[in-house]
């Protein structure tokens, strides 16, 4: 049985999310002295599918993509190889089994911890089916959106929505004008994303120019709002909406493709 590489960094997350920063020597003897210890771990994951299979058939593979996972946490500064503190005591084959929480680690677990899941690689292929109608700078940024939501930068997240929004409103002017140079141009001026939007939706029904004003909130708000240099309050739940409503934005431009460029 096979997993996304998601559900395993996911499974960590709320694994690691129930290790108190303050958690008692004796506590950490039973985990190894680490607070992550994977030959453990990763078996308690399979036992909970509906069709388990036995922890000692594990393949390599049913293992490797929760090591893949813990890397990365490592990578974004939520844990770091070895046990809590070994004092030259950490013997070499243990390196990529003990995992240890970092001070960054705690604080971010308990923001990741609470956040709407998203499945990070579904949400990647299904925006990168959308790639060759609006380019790639839309794919570049689409993807930006969603793996800064999954290690809790919200704030990016929100900005990264925004600017895959703006590529799809760009790709359709052009789409539609033939000329990118001179949709940039018109783009550019003051007040010129007014203008390419009622330039993209002018000739299409009443209800497609409203539904498609209405699906570009998302550009307004975000890309203007998230994107200026004041402090934000943006939270998990703001950058959740903006990727789905990105998500929603390019379904309807790709159904309403050929009303809004011709």
């Amino acid at each position: 049985m096979e997993i996304q590489a998601e559900q395993a960094f996911e499974f960590l997350v709320q694994h690691l999310a129930q290790i108190p920063p303050n958690i008692a020597r004796h506590s950490l003897v039973a985990l190894r002295y680490a607070h992550l210890y994977l030959p453990d771990v990763v078996p308690r994951f399979w036992q909970t599918r509906a069709s388990a299979t036995p922890t000692v058939d594990l393949t390599d593979e049913q293992y490797t993509v929760f090591y893949d996972a813990a890397w990365e946490l490592a990578r974004i500064g939520v844990l770091r190889p070895g046990r809590v503190a070994p004092r030259g005591m950490e013997h070499p084959t243990d390196f990529g089994d003990h995992w240890s929480i970092t001070k960054f680690g705690f604080e971010w677990l308990a923001r990741a911890s609470s956040r709407p899941f998203l499945d990070i690689s579904r949400m990647s292929e299904v925006l990168a089916d959308f790639v060759p109608a609006f380019g790639p700078g839309f794919g570049q940024r689409a993807v930006e959106a969603v793996r800064t939501y999954r290690t809790a930068n919200y704030l990016a997240a929100c900005s990264m929505a925004g600017a895959a929004a703006e590529s799809i409103l760009l790709a359709a002017a052009v789409a539609k004008n033939g000329d990118e140079a001179k949709v940039l141009k018109m783009y550019e001026t003051a007040g010129g994303r007014a203008r390419v939007t009622t330039y993209v939706a002018g000739q299409a029904t009443t209800a497609v120019q409203r539904q498609f004003v209405a699906a570009l909130h998302i550009l307004h708000y975000w890309r203007d709002d998230a994107a200026h240099g004041q402090q934000t309050t943006i939270s998990e739940v703001e950058a959740y909406s903006a990727i789905s409503e990105l998500l929603r934005l390019a379904q309807f431009a790709s159904d309403r493709w050929t009303e809004l460029t011709s």
